[in-house]
């Protein structure tokens, strides 16, 4: 808006010291062909900073004072001369094409500072993405080296309990190393374009599975299961539902309290999959509900994840044109809700 005003204001400007100079150098009634050229340099600055409109603008002044100052008889507004028409077609094709010059200058400067602004972000985000990155290779990596340093060492004389105790770690941390990779080539493959696997299933079916492969890093919690075997068959891809559920289990392993409760629920209403996967952990802030889906972003900086797990949930989810959100759960702590669209089922159940 400022910017229409100056533009406009800068037409005004270069019409009235047009208009000035021509009187300074002409005679009114005189010979008009250098006020003819003075207005047409001010239409062409007036295009050029301003566009098409105040190009106009210009354009019309300067018509209307060549007229009235320098046709005979002056002071009047009445076409005697037929080199007004001309100075008249001169300044409206002037206008036209400094307006559409000026047009494609700013659309092009505006590309040029989106394609900047663009790579400048992506140029930041991959510095932070190495940074993370390294850092999630470094520490397994490190602590791995020196597992093994001290297994070598022969003057170290290493009871069998620590001999355990190391093999162990360089085990937890190639474990750490082999998921890393696993959930970087399956986000890889999600973020694709993968085509989902499409067919009838039993939400109970793909839930309950998920939490049985689940139970021993759950441990000795309360588990409510609400998924019912009565729910229609939904139209998912079976695989793709899995990997969600199981990040979202994981996660109430790892992020919650031992002992503390987990409840999984599942409906088929409005049109929609719903399943929901409650606990009573610490919950997620309302301002960091969506960082948590970006990936490598952890809001517990001393954990051991590599922050993609709901990178991965959110795209399974995303790849069957469904929704992944959190919210705050009736135990206490977090409830991520798993939304799927849903078709009608064919009488044949052979999929729309």
């Amino acid at each position: 808006m400022r910017g229409g005003i100056l533009a406009y204001g800068l037409a005004l400007v270069a019409s009235a010291t047009a208009l000035g100079l021509a009187l300074l150098v002409g005679a009114i009634g005189g010979d008009d062909s250098i006020p003819g050229l003075l207005f047409l340099g001010a239409v062409g600055l007036s295009g050029w900073y301003g566009g098409f409109g105040p190009a106009l603008l210009t354009a019309a002044l300067g018509a209307l004072a060549l007229d009235y100052f320098y046709e005979s008889p002056p002071f009047l507004l009445q076409v005697t001369s037929a080199r007004t028409p001309m100075f008249w077609l001169a300044f409206l094709l002037t206008s036209i094409l400094l307006g559409s010059l000026n047009a494609r200058l700013r659309t092009s400067n505006q590309r040029l500072r989106l394609e900047r602004d663009r790579a400048e972000a992506a140029v930041l985000a991959r510095d932070e993405l190495i940074a993370t990155v390294s850092h999630d290779l470094r520490t397994p990596l490190t602590a791995i080296k020196t597992s093994v340093y001290s297994l070598r060492d022969a003057e170290a004389q290493l009871s069998e309990e620590q001999r355990v105790r190391l093999l162990s770690n360089i085990e937890a941390e190639s474990d750490r190393l082999v998921h890393f990779v696993r959930s970087a080539l399956a986000l890889r493959r999600l973020e694709n374009g993968l085509c989902p696997n499409w067919d009838w299933v039993t939400a109970c079916e793909v839930t309950s599975a998920a939490l049985d492969r689940l139970l021993a890093p759950l441990g000795p919690r309360e588990v409510t299961f609400n998924v019912s075997q009565n729910l229609p068959q939904v139209w998912v891809d079976a695989a793709l539902l899995d990997q969600a559920l199981t990040v979202l289990i994981e996660n109430v392993a790892v992020h919650t309290p031992a002992g503390s409760p987990l409840a999984l629920d599942g409906s088929v209403e409005r049109g929609a999959l719903w399943l929901h996967v409650s606990d009573a952990g610490p919950g997620i802030p309302t301002q960091d509900r969506a960082r948590v889906f970006e990936k490598y972003e952890r809001l517990d900086r001393a954990g051991s994840g590599v922050g993609l797990g709901l990178t991965i949930a959110r795209a399974a989810v995303e790849a069957q044109n469904g929704h992944l959100f959190v919210e705050d759960s009736s135990l206490g702590g977090a409830c991520f809700t798993i939304e799927i669209p849903q078709r009608i089922v064919p009488a044949s159940r052979d999929g729309p």
